[in-house]
């Protein structure tokens, strides 16, 4: 295992240095300049010349030490109790855009697979939707999901809210040239509310949407403003920015849902985006194994081609497309189930400078996308 950890670190390190890029493409490292932390959660180097960002985070404090073993047994259950759903190769139906020819990416248990599109490159996985409301209150309504969700978030909700939350605030509202005190943030799938509760603690006006009637009420608790109505319902024209963090994966008619947020933004308003990447290191290493597959939870994935099909289909156009991932750690931590060794504490340094090299390669396993509506609608 450490060797073939070492032989990527290699190729990925190697590869890196012939990558150019321009400062939008590839973000440079901030703060201190001795190899320390800087505040705001980034590593800095010294001997590596490339502009390549670091993450510095815990995986125990963001996830727990049984994060793996939590993902398999959500997993079994869900099967259980969605299997019904799986549907044949035959039946196979993009989800973006309707086509129905495709190749056959990764194939999980009893069927369920994953197929990429000929048409718009998209990933849809296999199994059927009745309605959205069927849906939601079969899987975000149940007692596993918030097993799910309160072992994996509520648990961790002050790390994941300084860390995730303060990085979220500097790609939103510093790099989009928001003003902080003037801007207004709508948040689809807020979730338990980190981002919100970071704004909050700024004075940054937000508000949320929520499917998941658990996670709503937590938010109503800490003070936040989180309705499960539509996102239909929101006025138009009134957001400089919406955020959909680990939203688009989870939609299944992506057109539809985009082309309503397009209208809910000012013009030249933004949608950010945060979804997984199946064209990763992480599904190369990891294949079904790799977490962020959450059978009948996520419905497809993104590229950059499908990215800018969704865009001029939904009336917006694609402002920046950034790839940061979890690859390195998402690995090792289904190491550390199978051999019961902690490797992203022994390992920690390399696991974060592999990652950012892979980021540099744009083969992570998350990608960053930022849609802007036209000035001119």
């Amino acid at each position: 295992m450490i060797h073939s950890i070492l032989a990527l670190l290699s190729a990925a390190m190697v590869a890196a240095a012939g990558v150019t890029g321009t400062a939008d493409e590839v973000s440079g490292l901030t703060g201190a300049t001795d190899g320390r932390t800087s505040s705001t959660g980034r590593r800095t180097l010294r001997h590596v010349r490339e502009p390549l960002t670091l993450f510095d985070f815990d995986p125990h404090a963001m996830r727990g030490k049984h994060f793996f073993e939590g993902i398999l047994h959500y997993r079994e259950r869900i099967l259980e109790a969605n299997r019904h759903r799986i549907l044949p190769r035959e039946a196979y139906r993009c989800a973006l855009c309707g086509g129905r020819e495709g190749t056959t990416l990764l194939e999980w248990v009893e069927g369920y697979h994953v197929v990429r599109c000929h048409r718009c490159d998209y990933s849809t996985a296999s199994f059927a939707i009745e309605s959205a409301k069927t849906h939601v209150e079969d899987v975000y309504a149940s007692d596993l999901y918030y097993e799910k969700f309160a072992r994996e978030t509520l648990a961790h909700f002050e790390y994941r809210k300084n860390r995730m939350g303060a990085e979220r605030y500097r790609y939103v509202i510093e790099r989009l040239g928001l003003d902080p005190q003037r801007a207004r943030v709508l948040d689809v799938g807020c979730g338990a509310g980190l981002f919100l509760a970071y704004l909050k603690d700024r004075g940054v006006s937000a508000r949320g949407l929520e499917v998941f009637p658990r996670a709503v009420r937590f938010c109503r608790e800490m003070g936040l403003d989180v309705s499960d109505t539509d996102l239909r319902d929101e006025p138009d024209g009134a957001y400089d920015a919406i955020v959909m963090f680990d939203v688009l994966e989870h939609l299944d008619d992506p057109i539809s849902t985009v082309s309503v947020a397009a209208k809910k933004l000012k013009p030249g308003g933004f949608l950010v985006g945060y979804t997984p990447n199946i064209h990763s290191v992480a599904y190369e290493l990891m294949g079904s194994q790799q977490n962020t597959l959450l059978p009948f939870e996520h419905v497809g994935f993104f590229s950059d081609a499908s990215f800018t099909y969704l865009a001029e289909h939904a009336g917006l156009r694609v402002y920046s497309v950034d790839v940061f991932g979890f690859d390195v750690m998402d690995y090792l931590l289904m190491k550390e189930y199978e051999d019961k060794i902690e490797y992203t504490v022994k390992l920690r340094d390399m696991m974060l400078l592999l990652q950012g090299a892979v980021d540099r390669l744009r083969i992570g396993n998350h990608f960053r996308v930022t849609f802007q509506r036209p000035v001119d609608v």
